[in-house]
């Protein structure tokens, strides 16, 4: 009887363990966001001449500092959640890089995809938006950024990067529009490729070169360069209070440091003076933005700049 009895109490735990089991694996299999990134690679057909090159690897979390040194950081600050490496080879020996990085949520993704682009590439039809430089490419869509970079400048090497980036991009289902703060940019003669994206501070920085930066902490930025030479920031904020405090500390800052220049307040919440490159820097507060304007001019791009965003608010 005892011996029945513990029999019956170990087959018991023994389904609780596996059923306990089972429902982690699931929840793993299904958690929110996390995709198996190996579902986007094309298949052998659809990469034709380019036949893998090994395995894929993958990268989750801290795992990648392994294979960016120096690099991830950045990727971390627009919300890293896991990426996939794959090499390809032709019969001639040539190669091409396969990245699909997944991150956090859209807007990441697409600040993420503007950091690495350059002003210099010509736009391709590849994902939401997508850009083709000399030897590589980048584009993003949903969650996604993707890069795919060649060893060979030549148009065929160049057909090689865009077949294989309209096979990955059908096969991401997700679409998103860039950032509502995007739209906030003032349109007219603003150069599209220039627009960056920032949900952090160290994006930001490597952006804005001018004083005062330890000061700026905001929800969400965006810069817009414009054919007048003129560059546009804008800082979001959780709201009025904090863009105030905010731009109190970035004000006292700037009239403390020996480096800035002519300082010139143009009424409250408003201020211009001239950086140590002889930038002419305007800063002005509007409700929970901050708007920064870097020009060579007096101030004049910054002021109209300024007036069509405060209209619109």
């Amino acid at each position: 009887m005892y011996m029945e009895t513990r029999n019956v109490i170990g087959r018991f735990c023994l389904l609780i363990i596996i059923s306990i089991s089972f429902n982690l694996f699931s929840l793993e299999q299904s958690s929110p966001g996390i995709s198996d990134l190996r579902s986007y690679l094309p298949s052998e057909k659809e990469a034709g001449e380019w036949k893998a090159d090994g395995p894929p690897q993958e990268f989750k979390g801290e795992d990648l500092y392994l294979y960016i040194d120096g690099g991830a950081e950045i990727y971390r600050e627009y919300g890293f959640a896991q990426a996939l490496v794959q090499e390809y080879k032709n019969r001639e020996g040539e190669g091409l890089s396969l990245e699909i990085f997944q991150m956090t949520n859209p807007e990441g993704a697409y600040g993420m995809y503007t950091f690495k682009r350059s002003a210099r590439g010509t736009p391709i039809a590849a994902g939401t938006e997508g850009q083709l430089e000399d030897y590589y490419l980048n584009f993003w869509k949903g969650n996604f950024v993707v890069t795919i970079t060649g060893y060979d400048k030549d148009r065929k090497g160049r057909q090689g990067l865009l077949g294989l980036a309209h096979v990955v991009s059908k096969k991401i289902r997700d679409y998103s529009a860039p950032p509502f703060l995007v739209a906030e940019l003032p349109q007219a003669d603003l150069i599209k490729t220039s627009i960056r994206y920032f949900r952090g501070y160290l994006g930001f920085m490597n952006n804005y070169l001018s004083l005062g930066g330890e000061e700026f902490r905001f929800q969400e930025a965006v810069k817009g360069e414009y054919s007048s030479g003129a560059s546009l920031f804008i800082l979001k904020y959780v709201g009025e209070g904090e863009s105030r405090r905010s731009f109190s500390a970035v004000e006292k800052a700037i009239m403390a440091n020996p480096k800035s220049r002519e300082f010139k307040s143009r009424g409250p919440l408003y201020f211009q003076m001239l950086d140590d490159r002889g930038k002419f820097v305007s800063i002005r507060n509007v409700k929970s933005y901050i708007l920064v304007c870097l020009e060579n001019t007096n101030g004049k791009e910054a002021s109209r700049l300024f007036e069509i965003i405060n209209k619109g608010h």
